[in-house]
């Protein structure tokens, strides 16, 4: 019994020694290399997405303003179209695409105070925007949905003057 004893209490001081020598290498050894340090390219940090509607001026809306801006998928009429007159609000443009997404091509800027006819029986929700057509080959993004951390809110980037 006494064997046993002497046994394991060498056992548990050996692993104890090897323990601590383990931690004092690991104490001892160099931090990792920063990206590019050892010849290695650079790690880039993704740049964020740039908004649809640049700078400031838009129309910040709480639960009720979103709700009446989503309102609008649901009323549209697919055999009529309705034609709402605006003026462009982000202080540096706002962006038109050759389609309703961020994946249709950017084809110019609207300027601030830019007056607008859209087609809001167009509507499409992609990519965290409401699109709308301006004609038949250009489209705005007038409504940013709201930030995902669940709040209903939203964005306005065009100030509607009869719809």
């Amino acid at each position: 019994m006494h064997v046993g004893t002497k046994l394991g209490v060498v056992l548990v001081a050996t692993t104890l020694a090897g323990s601590a020598l383990g931690a004092g290498a690991v104490a001892g050894a160099a931090p990792p290399p920063t990206p590019g340090q050892d010849g290695s390219a650079a790690v880039q940090a993704t740049p964020p997405q740039e908004e649809e509607g640049h700078g400031p001026g838009a129309i910040e809306v709480g639960p009720e303003g979103a709700a009446a801006a989503m309102n609008r998928l649901l009323v549209r009429d697919e055999q009529r179209v309705r034609l709402c007159d605006g003026v462009v609000l982000p202080a540096d443009g706002l962006n038109v695409r050759t389609g309703p997404g961020l994946g249709y091509t950017k084809v110019g800027v609207l300027a601030k105070g830019s007056r607008v006819r859209t087609d809001w029986d167009s509507i499409q929700r992609r990519d965290g925007y409401l699109w709308v057509r301006l004609n038949a080959t250009q489209w705005i993004a007038d409504y940013k949905l709201g930030a995902d951390d669940g709040a209903i809110r939203g964005k306005w980037y065009v100030n509607y003057s009869n719809c």
